[in-house]
């Protein structure tokens, strides 16, 4: 049976900019009651303002108990949680030495554990709203290991926790799907060496995100790569591992940087 959005509840994190707001405002469009969530609250408010159905609600999902709370006002408003899109992240430096250890961690903090934190606080209230939803948003780099280290150890870790928690809990009626973009132009992904090569006119927009989020919640697919054609990249780098880091490694993201 598909799964249909209309009149649902979901809850975006990372929603004032780039690919959460592109899916708050799909999501809205398509019924559902959507609760924006980000720590820009101005950002937020413009955001609510243009759809009725777009709740705002600041949050660091760094904070634990931010994260509860929000999970609290979630179901006391509203009932339910059928869908959470995980989404949340920062981009990181490149890491040479002891003085980036803070901003890895940080990094981590952001886009692995606020994940955790927020899939564990609306964890009985997904299942209570069954058949629900969780999407996180990891990466292409979460499978290839190739731009800042610390952001390539989220995404890597974010993909696991994905695929662990979407088998445990099928059960329970929540399906856990690793939404893994390739390159996307945002404000905090500008995206600005790549435009300086050929592939440069491969890059995605958030919109293209958004839409492949509302494919994996109406389907209930568990894995979803953006642009579908970066999945044989992925193949390519485990069929054939020397070839694809002979070839990665002339790549100016290879040396741990995002410019």
């Amino acid at each position: 049976m598909r799964w249909d959005p209309t009149g649902r509840v979901a809850v975006v994190t990372g929603a004032s900019s780039g690919i959460g707001e592109a899916t708050a405002r799909r999501l809205a469009a398509l019924g559902m009651t959507v609760v924006a969530v980000a720590r820009r609250e101005d950002r937020l408010a413009a955001l609510a303002g243009a759809d009725p159905r777009i709740v705002p609600h600041v949050a660091d999902v760094t904070d634990t108990a931010a994260v509860d709370a929000l999970a609290a006002r979630v179901a006391e408003e509203f009932g339910a949680c059928h869908a959470l899109i995980n989404n949340a992240g920062v981009g990181g430096g490149a890491f040479r030495g002891r003085g980036d250890v803070d901003d890895a961690l940080r990094t981590i903090d952001v886009n692995l554990a606020g994940a955790i934190r927020c899939q564990g606080a609306f964890a009985s209230l997904l299942e209570a709203s069954a058949p629900a939803r969780v999407v996180n948003i990891a990466s292409v780099a979460g499978k290839l290991g190739v731009g800042p280290a610390g952001y390539a150890a989220s995404k890597f870790g974010l993909v696991g926790f994905s695929e662990a928690t979407g088998l445990a809990w099928a059960a329970r009626g929540v399906t856990v799907c690793e939404l893994n973009p390739g390159f996307v132009e945002t404000e905090g992904f500008p995206q600005t060496q790549m435009k300086r090569t050929p592939l440069g006119r491969a890059i995605g927009h958030p919109e293209d995100v958004a839409r492949a989020v509302h494919e994996v919640l109406v389907s209930g697919r568990t894995e979803r790569t953006v642009p579908t054609w970066y999945r044989a990249v992925v193949v390519f780098r485990h069929v054939a591992a020397p070839l694809y880091r002979a070839v990665i490694g002339r790549m100016q993201r290879a040396r741990g940087t995002r410019d």
